[in-house]
């Protein structure tokens, strides 16, 4: 066991070691001159993670494993709080779209019939063997149909899709749960108050808009108030990612740079950026200089070759439970902000459990529902509706949900938005309507 760890810590280290290097050096092209307001705690984090690398850099592993789990946390949270802004400026964009046929020139009257766009679809979903992309496709769908449901029959659906977690793990239904309180307004509530000023402000807006006696000027303002929020949004996204991808990596060095074997003239080169940057950074100085991208090329390459590597490895049992080789391949996983402490709650999801559960997030959703506008509501619905497991039984079921949901729609410039959805929908995936 301990040759095979040496071997995997060797393969990770080089990895680790590039990947930050190249991405330190793009980074730290993006770090501001001056901070702007409302743009949450980057400069903090910014700050933070230089303080990091610096103790890593001169050689203070332990100091840095001390603070380096706490730190991660924090970002994944901040990421957590993004996501929240996001599905709630998606809930505000889906209710526009759906008045969208007021305000632009267009006919009220859609371009295909409800009969044969409900062909097309389940064609469509039909033209892929692949359950797990049928599944997503439905997903999809749901999320676009018009919505009419009352409360309690939208309660009810959602409870009876829940039930299929009832003996799985208790992972999978908190992962669907927070999805659903973020995918209703309910997550966002928890964390307003978090530095990102001009998202609250366009959100403040968005919550005081009437529908109803929406104008042509209000439509349009409002619209480019949720484009400019969906821009900032994708800055912070990719910034909270690319932050917390350089914390794995410096993490995975600690963890693996004991054992490592090295390859010399790569770990220069790689060490060199590093110091180079984290210099200029203390000197307050955010131009690269020259000498640190003729360091680049030694570089190209490496992380692919490493990666490569460690796809290629395979280890004995026992190791897959030793809580550092776990550690490593969580920081190596595809999924950035990966959770690395194993799941501490043993057991299964009772009927008990999901009683419990449903009772306190219907109870909340309450509280959302009574402080919002029908649009806003049905958004949610069709938002939530569409992270729940798929429950239906036939193809025959689907296709009368379908057309169900079109035929109850009254509003035609509504249904007819929906359709033209549902249509571009299966173009951008490459299915030719017929």
């Amino acid at each position: 066991m301990v040759r095979n760890w040496k071997k995997k810590a060797s393969v990770v280290y080089g990895y680790a070691m590039a990947r930050l290097a190249l991405n330190m050096y793009l980074y730290f092209g993006e770090l501001p001159l001056e901070y702007e307001q409302g743009t949450g705690r980057q400069e903090e984090f910014d700050r933070r993670y230089m303080e990091l690398l610096g103790w890593y850099l001169d050689g203070e592993y332990p100091r840095v494993l001390e603070n380096i789990d706490d730190f991660r946390r924090e970002i994944r949270q901040e990421m957590e709080t993004v996501v929240a802004y996001s599905d709630a400026v998606q809930i505000y964009e889906y209710a526009l779209n759906r008045i969208e046929r007021r305000f632009v020139n267009g006919s009220s009257e859609p371009e295909i019939e409800i009969e044969t766009l409900v062909g097309n679809v389940m064609h469509y979903l039909a033209s892929t063997e692949d359950t797990t992309v049928q599944n997503q496709r439905i997903h999809e769908l749901l999320r676009q149909l018009p919505i009419r449901f009352t409360r309690q029959k939208y309660f009810s659906m959602v409870h009876d899709a829940l039930t299929s977690y009832i003996g799985s793990d208790y992972a999978g239904l908190e992962e669907v749960m927070y999805l659903l309180r973020c995918g209703s307004l309910i997550e966002l509530s928890q964390r307003c108050g978090s530095g990102y000023g001009r998202l609250e402000e366009i959100l403040a807006c968005l919550k005081k808009l009437s529908f109803r006696d929406l104008t042509k000027e209000d439509y349009e303002k409002t619209n480019a108030q949720v484009k400019e929020a969906g821009e900032l949004l994708l800055n912070l996204t990719e910034y909270c990612n690319n932050l917390e991808e350089m914390v794995n990596d410096l993490y995975l060095l600690c963890l693996t740079g004991p054992e490592a074997m090295r390859d010399a003239a790569k770990e220069a080169s790689a060490f060199a950026i590093l110091k180079g940057l984290w210099r200029q950074y203390e000197n307050g100085s955010r131009e690269i200089s020259q000498q640190l991208f003729a360091h680049l090329p030694e570089l190209e390459g490496v992380q692919e070759e490493y990666f490569e590597k460690y796809q290629q490895l395979s280890f004995r049992q026992e190791e897959e439970t030793d809580p550092l080789a776990f550690r490593v391949d969580m920081l190596m996983s595809t999924s950035t902000f990966a959770d690395l402490e194993e799941n501490k709650r043993q057991g299964h999801v009772t009927r008990e459990d999901l009683e419990e559960v449903t009772t306190t997030f219907f109870a909340e959703l309450e509280t959302v529902f009574s402080s919002s506008q029908k649009p806003v509501i049905r958004a949610i619905m069709a938002t939530t509706l569409s992270y729940l497991p798929v429950r239906f039984q036939s193809p025959d079921e689907l296709q009368n949900y379908i057309r169900n949901s079109l035929d109850c729609c009254t509003d035609l410039a509504e249904r007819a938005v929906c359709m033209e959805l549902l249509q571009q929908m299966m173009e951008m995936d490459g299915y030719e309507l017929v």
